[in-house]
Parts: structure tokens; C-alpha cells; sequence
């Protein structure tokens, strides 16, 4: 009985030393993805963008780095904020991430008929004229002309499309930190309890 017992103790002092191997291979992926070619990589495509279209907000680039972050993990603009520190900054957020060519459904459905406002807007009426002829306030025609220049410039520019293949790679990244973290100490309690069993 006490060889079974010292087996069984063993196993468990096995489990644990794997589990501490395994959470430091964890961390240092997470170091790499937060700190490193990852994150650099995101800041970098950031820049780029403010630096293109003269971007002008009160985030700075590595906040505007959180918010395509975080814009991906599904995250609304008020969690953003609060994310950033200040849940006042929902709108700032909102204005920035538009900027950076991330869109909500929402933001593509306007209280107008969105082909007539680029009829009018090509035929280069002013935010006036269009809000008189869409029955909107100018405050919201100039709020969708920047959606639409924004979308238009998504299209055209594919900054959206590096956003999505860095965060893929990191995506790839933390899937493999825990397919490797429960494969691990799975093949260690199978294996070592078969041994405790023998």
C-alpha cells in the first residue's frame, strides 16, 4: 500500500513541476505578443495611418494601437474607454476608430437614403444643402461623409487587411499556447497514471 501511495504522490508532485513548466512558456509567449514584433508590428500599421491621412485625436498612437485591439476582441467603444482609463473618451474612441477604418454595423446604416447622399455629395452640394435635402441635421451628414470617406479609403488602402493578419498571427500565437498547456499536462496525468495504476 505505501508503494501505491508514494506513486500516487509522485504523480501529483509530477503534475505540479509540469504545470509551473508550462505557465512560464505561457508567459513568455504573452511577453512576445504584448511587448514584441506583435505589438510593434500593430503601432507600426497605427502610424502609418496617422501619418496617410493626418490623423488628429487626443489618443495617442499607442492608445489608437488598444482600440484596433481591442475593436477585434469584440469590445464597444465604452469598454474601449474604460480600457483606456476614461470612460468619457466613448466618443473620442468612436471618432478614432472610424479614422482607422474599423466599422460597426451600425456606423454603415444611416438614418437616409444613403445613395442619395452621394449623388448629392458628388455633385458637390454643400453640408447645408444635404441636410436640407435629406431632412438631417448637418451634424449627422458631416458624421457619415467621414464614414464614407473612411470606408472608401478602406477599400482602396487595405490597412484593415494587415490589422487582421497581425492579430491572426497573434490569434495563431495564444491557440497555441493553449492547445500546448492542455495537451501537456493531459499527457502527463494519462501517462503517469497509468504508470501509478500499473
Amino acid at each position: 500500500m505505501s508503494g501505491r501511495t508514494d506513486q500516487l504522490r509522485d504523480l501529483v508532485l509530477k503534475i505540479g513541476a509540469s504545470t509551473k513548466v508550462v505557465e512560464k512558456q505561457a508567459t513568455r509567449h504573452g511577453s512576445l505578443r504584448g511587448s514584441g514584433e506583435i505589438e510593434r508590428a500593430l503601432l507600426g500599421v497605427v502610424r502609418d495611418m496617422v501619418k496617410q491621412y493626418g490623423i488628429q485625436t487626443k489618443l495617442t498612437p499607442e492608445q489608437l494601437s488598444t482600440v484596433v485591439r481591442l475593436f477585434y476582441k469584440g469590445l464597444s467603444d465604452t469598454e474601449i474607454a474604460e480600457r483606456l482609463g476614461d470612460r468619457a473618451l466613448n466618443k473620442t474612441v468612436s471618432r478614432a476608430r472610424i479614422k482607422l477604418h474599423l466599422f460597426r454595423e451600425t456606423d454603415l446604416k444611416p438614418p437616409f437614403d444613403k445613395g442619395e447622399f452621394l449623388r448629392l455629395s458628388d455633385a458637390g452640394k454643400s453640408v447645408k444643402e444635404m441636410a436640407e435635402a435629406l431632412k438631417v441635421a448637418p451634424s449627422t451628414i458631416s458624421e457619415y461623409r467621414n464614414i464614407f470617406d473612411s470606408q472608401r479609403a478602406s477599400e482602396r488602402d487595405g490597412y484593415t487587411k494587415r490589422f487582421l493578419e497581425i492579430l491572426s498571427d497573434q490569434d495563431v500565437s495564444e491557440r497555441m499556447v493553449t492547445a500546448h498547456t492542455e495537451d501537456g499536462l493531459q499527457d502527463t496525468i494519462d501517462t503517469d497514471y497509468e504508470a501509478a495504476e500499473a
